[in-house]
């Protein structure tokens, strides 16, 4: 059996151009929201180059000092650098979800990861507790006119792409019943068939079972809903990689069910 310290107090010396503390600081939560003008910048941003750049990734991997098990069970954090005038400003928040709100008022964690991470109780208080913690960690959209945090297993967290405060849940105008999972991969097609050959928007759910069901979506530039597509299918492996250009959909039968 290997084993490792997660924690080491010894440089590396081996000469790499890194070394693991610096590496494991990947690892360490950002409790801080900033919101700054960029100062300290090597040549000349371009004055005509306007828009945002916004991300999304785990930012918190602790809840009161109890550890997260998995970097992708930790808060989703999104953060922005806006380009005007040849200046850049930076922001970041978490997604106050209501998993996050809970857990901070509470100050531990109150529910089981999807990748492991377990709360205080033992396997006894874990094995039982289905619920879902949403924590929109994994992918932000900018579609129809909303800024989106997104997450594998539920419905979409909208932002406002200004400030990037919560604004709650967004079911995409009643296209997603609770707790429909919506993919954090969408792809975008620049000329969709189905919607005049203009660009469309493209993402999938699953609803794993004996007849697993997977609902593809279209969207139009609007945000409105171009088609929905219900095939069902036994149990399969599905890979998020289904939208290119042209459009590919990957099913991956298991063994057995060839």
């Amino acid at each position: 059996m290997t084993t490792f310290q997660i924690h080491p107090s010894t440089s590396d010396s081996s000469g790499l151009p890194y070394t693991q503390e610096e590496w494991q600081k990947g690892y360490s939560s950002l409790k801080q929201e900033y919101d700054y003008w960029i100062e300290d910048i090597e040549g000349e941003i371009p004055a005509d180059l306007h828009g945002t750049l916004f991300r999304n990734g785990p930012g918190l991997l602790d809840v009161n000092g109890q550890r997260i098990h998995h970097p992708f069970d930790g808060d989703g954090m999104v953060s922005a650098i806006a380009f005007n005038n040849g200046r850049a400003h930076f922001r970041n928040r978490f997604v106050r979800t209501e998993g996050f709100l809970a857990e901070q008022a509470a100050g531990r964690i109150l529910y089981r990861g999807t990748f492991g991470t377990q709360k205080a109780g033992g396997w006894l208080a874990n094995a039982f507790d289905l619920r879902l913690k949403k924590i929109a960690n994994t992918s932000i959209l900018y579609w129809g006119g909303k800024l989106l945090a997104l997450w594998e297993a539920a419905e979409p967290y909208r932002l406002d792409p200004d400030t990037l405060e919560t604004l709650g849940l967004d079911d995409l105008d009643g296209i997603l019943k609770p707790d429909t999972p919506f993919a954090a991969h969408p792809r975008i097609d620049p000329a969709c068939h189905q919607d005049g050959d203009t660009p469309c928007l493209v993402n999938f759910s699953i609803k794993p079972g004996l007849s697993t069901t997977i609902t593809l979506y279209e969207f139009a530039p609007s945000g409105n809903a171009a088609a929905a597509i219900f095939p069902h299918h036994p149990p399969i492996c599905f890979h998020p990689r289904l939208c290119h250009h042209p459009p590919l959909l990957h099913l991956f039968p298991k063994p057995g069910q060839l």
